[in-house]
């Protein structure tokens, strides 16, 4: 668990604004790379009188004027003698790798810039504020305007630029980490085997003459991967861990098996207090043939736990879906019943049915028809003829809120209306026209 404290809002704030500077002295165009140049022929002729005069001091004979290094050849001696240490800084040091996304923050943001950021609010040590790596780092050399104007005008041969970036990161970095005293701060989510951080720095500060894993703590959490138990979550998370395993011991590939990572787990040291879970999932590990073995199926859900609290409402359980009892009061909103769209009462064998209430919406009393007398024959007076049956008329038109998501509901299917006159009434409280209601999702289910 790790003991340091978090990043704060102003940090990751400060840490934007540190990546937006850094960003404000790129080269923009060939002129202000070749105003970079200059300034490395400068840096390279102080340096060059510095030395003469130290070995002036020393009683040795100077190198001359003729003797300058190029320039590929000084920025690699910047990584070989430069300071790496920045004297206004305390002994605590950040390590960085890559980028994430930090809470409170809208888009990834470069470790390097809160692991600066951090330096000036917590005082530590960070490579590229050192003497050394801040003045190459300044040269901006992966610049394409820097490439261009090396190679075209200075003659720089464009492979000779690649080979001095490539080497120089990595051996300033191991003499930054080298210099560790104190306690080694990572700015990094995982460690790459290949990164300068893996193979360089943390090689060095877990080596018999770094500080060691007991004073190695990481700001940015782990992102347990999700083919790996969850019990191992908060081993792999100790800073005491976590600084001794790379991304690639557990990636998952075709090459890979969990016995593999089981090997490489073994073979790590963890503090006391860790040896019963490591020696777990190092058990755990080695059983398992594939990493598929540790996926948890999705549960089973039978049909009533299907509806969810929070969208089941009163009286839409499966038995009480009978026709009377379409209408609950507390699924229809007032103002849903559109003015002008009365319909005619259906033709019913031996009754009639009520029209559906709407709460808060006055309803014409519906009077009940008394039964047929017939009347007294009169005699000798002409009796009409029977009037034929009226044609069957159809079934109005039913507002049903919320049947469409119950399980095993059983939907009418002659309900009708006539065309929609008029402007379309929105609903009320987050109701939508019927047409744009869709299906609530549950969870696990195939939607």
């Amino acid at each position: 668990m790790s003991q340091v404290a978090p990043l704060t809002p102003e940090e990751i704030e400060l840490a934007q604004r540190l990546e937006a500077r850094h960003k404000a002295g790129e080269p923009r165009s060939h002129a202000d790379a070749r105003k970079i140049v200059a300034r490395m022929f400068a840096d390279r002729k102080a340096d060059h009188d510095r030395q003469a005069e130290l070995d002036r001091q020393a009683g040795r004979e100077p190198a001359g004027e003729n003797e300058l290094p190029d320039l590929m050849s000084y920025v690699l001696r910047v990584a070989e003698k430069g300071e790496v240490t920045n004297p206004a800084r305390g002994t605590d040091r950040a390590l960085w790798s890559w980028q994430s996304q930090p809470k409170g923050m809208d888009r990834e943001i470069k470790h390097r810039f809160l692991a600066q950021a951090c330096g000036e609010t917590r005082g530590y040590q960070v490579l590229e504020e050192s003497p050394a790596a801040g003045q190459v780092d300044g040269y901006y050399l992966g610049s394409r305007f820097m490439a261009d104007v090396l190679t075209e005008d200075y003659g720089v041969p464009a492979a000779d630029l690649q080979k001095t970036i490539a080497q120089f990161w990595p051996r300033v970095s191991e003499r930054y980490a080298e210099a560790a005293k104190g306690q080694v701060l990572v700015f990094a989510a995982e460690i790459g085997e290949r990164s300068v951080l893996g193979a360089a720095e943390l090689k060095q500060i877990l080596g018999p003459e770094g500080v060691g894993r007991e004073n190695v703590d990481f700001l940015v959490d782990f992102p347990h991967p999700p083919h790996l138990p969850a019990e191992m979550r908060d081993l792999l998370a100790d800073p005491a861990v976590r600084c001794q395993i790379r991304r690639e011991d557990y990636a998952m590939g075709d090459d890979r098996t969990p016995a593999d990572f089981a090997a490489k787990l073994d073979a790590i040291d963890v503090p006391e207090h860790l040896k019963e879970a490591h020696a777990a999932a190092v058990a755990t590990l080695s059983g398992a043939k594939s990493y598929d073995e540790f996926e948890v199926p999705p549960a089973e859900l039978t049909e009533p736990g299907l509806t969810e609290p929070g969208l089941t409402e009163p009286g839409l359980t499966e038995p009480g879906l009978t026709e009377p009892g379409l209408t609950e009061p507390g699924l229809t909103e007032p103002g849903l019943t559109e003015p002008g769209l009365t319909e005619p009462e259906p033709a019913r064998t031996g009754m009639t049915e009520p029209t559906p209430r709407q709460p808060g919406a006055e309803q014409p009393e519906v009077q009940e028809p008394a039964p047929a007398q017939p009347e007294p024959k009169v005699p000798g007076a002409e009796q009409p003829a029977p009037e034929a049956p009226a044609p069957p008329q159809p079934e109005p038109r039913v507002v049903v809120h919320g049947q469409s998501f119950v399980l095993g509901a059983d939907l009418p299917r002659t309900l009708t209306r006539p065309t929609r006159s008029g402007p379309a009434v929105t609903g009320m409280h987050g109701w939508g026209p019927p047409a744009a209601e869709a299906a609530p999702k549950s969870p696990g289910i195939e939607q």
